[in-house]
């Protein structure tokens, strides 16, 4: 067994008559990766708060290399040895890569800031990670999967022990995961003790040594990672079993009548000629790796891109959607993969962002008493949580802002309903809701159209699906009859 570098033992945190952490017990090893689970609540952020000193402990204790300590606030835990990189980034993006890396370590020279040296320094530290990177160049110049290295680099320059990543591979692509894999994979050797907070079951069982499930507050089940499968680890999550991840096959029987056809959609160099049906109750997904333009194919749908060539027919009816406003009012939905940038509205309250697409039928004094009936349903249909409206939107967890989102466009009307990435970044439970409530929707006659990577939960979810690679649909596969493996070697055949 690896040395225990950090550990909590008997952990107990409430927040007035709230208990979010009872009798909580876990510790990390040197050179492992351990994944911390559980659904949003289960106290997770918490008990890495605590960790952080953040917050302090009602009882229970933290030891570190063996060593009974209490942190002051987290200046103090990152001089001792513990590192976090949040989902959002912390970076400077007028700031260089070396100043950005070296912060306020930066080598001076006869009381001057040194830059030469700060700049081989952050060279050297790059090198070692194996990134290759210039220096010099300014952060906002970087990728997002770039950016979220030169944090990690940040993070390793300050000589930590533990290092806890949140969500990392959140808002990366599939190319810009595998450099993240391998960063990981590297400070293990390098005998950092790394925490990995994620709701990616593949990252658990590809990077992951250790792990610990905590759900309402308490600790269910710790072990090596191999004592697990994906179904034991969403059971303990859930505290029953799911079926997130079985195949169900057609979701409404047969799909019945033509809702929306494609035809020789093209736009610039983003996607060309592309052609499909999606009828009345249907699921259907369309999936391809980073680049393929599905995203790009959501978004002109929805009107966001204006300049396309080619048709779109809705329900028979030739239209031509050349803004998101315009898409809406013809009966089109859309929830948008940045959740945060486009889905939500920040400064709104749950109820106004779920009404907010039928501000017609509410009036021009806007009905509070129809607004309230209609919110106060879709809550409950949706189920979502906590079940307080008047609460602004950014307060719920991500599983239940997407819900949000998905119910406006139901309360709204619409007939048909896009989502790209719907479940990214939200834990398993809320990812079998939201799945539940789109095969809901298909009964109900909407037809649904996916835009996602997760190749399993659409093998779960949709009747068809459609296979983008390079700006085209190079194959359409009946669900029933195929698997991950066949649409990943249609993804990528053609660099075969």
């Amino acid at each position: 067994m690896a040395k225990a570098v950090l550990s909590a033992k008997n952990i107990y945190k409430s927040f007035g008559s709230n208990n979010v952490l009872s009798d909580v017990s876990v510790e990390f090893q040197k050179g492992t990766v351990h994944a911390l689970l559980g659904v949003n609540g289960a106290g997770k952020s918490t008990l890495v708060k605590i960790m952080q000193g953040i917050y302090r402990a009602d009882a229970g204790s933290l030891f570190l290399n063996g060593e009974e300590i209490r942190f002051a606030d987290p200046s103090e835990a990152m001089a001792r040895g513990i590192s976090m990189v949040f989902q959002e980034l912390n970076l400077f993006g007028e700031m260089t890569v070396a100043e950005n890396i070296m912060g306020n370590r930066k080598i001076k020279k006869h009381g001057l800031i040194d830059w030469n040296s700060c700049n081989k320094k952050a060279a050297e530290l790059l090198a070692d990670l194996q990134i290759d990177m210039d220096p010099k160049v300014q952060v906002k110049t970087l990728s997002l999967a770039r950016q979220q290295l030169v944090e990690i680099a940040k993070c390793i320059f300050a000589d930590p022990e533990v290092m806890f990543l949140d969500e990392p591979s959140s808002s990366l692509s599939r190319a810009e995961e595998e450099i993240l894999y391998r960063l990981v994979e590297r400070l293990k050797q390098k005998g950092i003790a790394i925490v990995l907070i994620t709701h990616k079951m593949e990252e658990v069982f590809r990077l992951c040594d250790e792990l610990t499930v905590l759900r309402d507050g308490q600790c269910v089940a710790r072990g090596p990672v191999e004592d697990f499968s994906v179904e034991k680890i969403t059971e303990h999550m859930l505290g029953k079993a799911t079926e997130i991840f079985k195949r169900t096959g057609i979701t409404n029987g047969d799909p019945g009548q033509i809702m929306m056809e494609v035809r020789e959609l093209s736009l610039d160099k983003k996607f060309q000629n592309v052609n499909f049906q999606l009828r009345k109750g249907e699921i259907l997904a369309v999936t391809g790796l980073v680049g393929s333009g599905k995203s790009d194919l959501a978004r002109t749908i929805f009107g966001v891109h204006k300049k396309f060539t080619g048709e779109i027919f809705l329900e028979g009816k030739k239209i031509r959607p050349e803004s998101p406003d315009q898409a809406s009012r013809l009966g089109i939905g859309y929830v948008p993969i940045s959740r945060k940038d486009e889905g939500i509205i920040g400064n709104f309250t749950a109820a106004r962002n779920m009404t907010s697409a039928m501000l017609e039928q509410l009036g021009f004094f806007l009905d509070r008493e129809k607004e309230t009936e209609i919110v106060e349903q879709k809550m409950e249909e949706f189920n979502v949580n906590p079940r307080n409206a008047s609460l602004n939107i950014t307060l719920f967890s991500g599983g239940n802002q997407q819900k949000v989102v998905l119910a406006r466009w139901i309360a709204s009307g619409k007939k048909i309903v896009l989502l790209d990435e719907p479940t990214r970044g939200v834990d398993v439970g809320a990812k079998q809701e939201i799945y539940d409530n789109l095969k809901r929707l298909a009964g109900m006659g909407i037809g649904i159209l996916i835009f996602s990577s997760e190749t399993d939960e659409l093998l779960s979810s949709s009747d068809r699906i459609l296979v983008m690679r390079e700006g085209k649909i190079v194959k359409e596969l009946i669900t029933a009859n195929t698997s991950s493996e066949e649409i990943l070697e249609y993804s990528i055949s053609a660099a075969r």
